[in-house]
């Protein structure tokens, strides 16, 4: 007997990582667009709810590059208006040796913060990790769900993908 049709939903979707190396992608409809390792890194989502595509970057150091505002130029194209999108931040564990005032932390915090109001979105969420985590962002762009999975031991989650490297 024939298996009726499994909806989008109930389909394995494809899963496309952006690492540090990638800084960001596009990530089209109906695929899962994840980050990990975001220790002192800042991830970043941008997702259109009404095309469902969405971008994810996991950035070194936004403050002294162009790749957020490479990712917003980007953004722009994808949409007519950035405030029907919805921006994510997470990771940016504050660096031990920047303690005890961790001022370049709160500066490239601060930078971020103020691109994206500055860029018209009106939807923003963001979960800074605490000291000696890490965190992994993931959208699935059929849903929009956005989920910021947070390790306590950066140590266990370098382990697991070199494991998975290896497969």
């Amino acid at each position: 007997m024939d298996q009726p049709p499994k909806s989008d939903l109930e389909k394995e979707p494809e899963v496309v990582e952006v690492s540090q190396f990638d800084v960001w992608k596009v990530i089209k409809p109906g695929t899962i667009g994840v980050t990990t390792g975001l220790g002192v890194c800042f991830g970043i989502v941008i997702y259109n709810p009404e095309t469902k595509y969405a971008i994810v970057g996991h950035l070194v150091s936004p403050k002294d590059t162009t790749d957020l505002t490479d990712i917003l130029e980007k953004a722009k194209k994808l949409s007519k208006s950035l405030g029907k999108m919805k921006a994510y931040v997470g990771g940016n564990t504050l660096e031990s040796e920047n303690a005890p005032d961790f001022k370049a932390d709160y500066e490239n915090r601060k930078f971020v913060e103020n691109k994206l109001h500055e860029s018209g979105f009106q939807t923003i969420k963001i979960k800074y990790a605490n000291l000696i985590e890490t965190t992994e962002m993931r959208i699935d762009t059929r849903t929009g769900e956005v989920e910021y999975i947070k390790h306590d031991d950066i140590e266990d989650v370098w382990s697991r993908q070199d494991e998975d490297e290896e497969k």
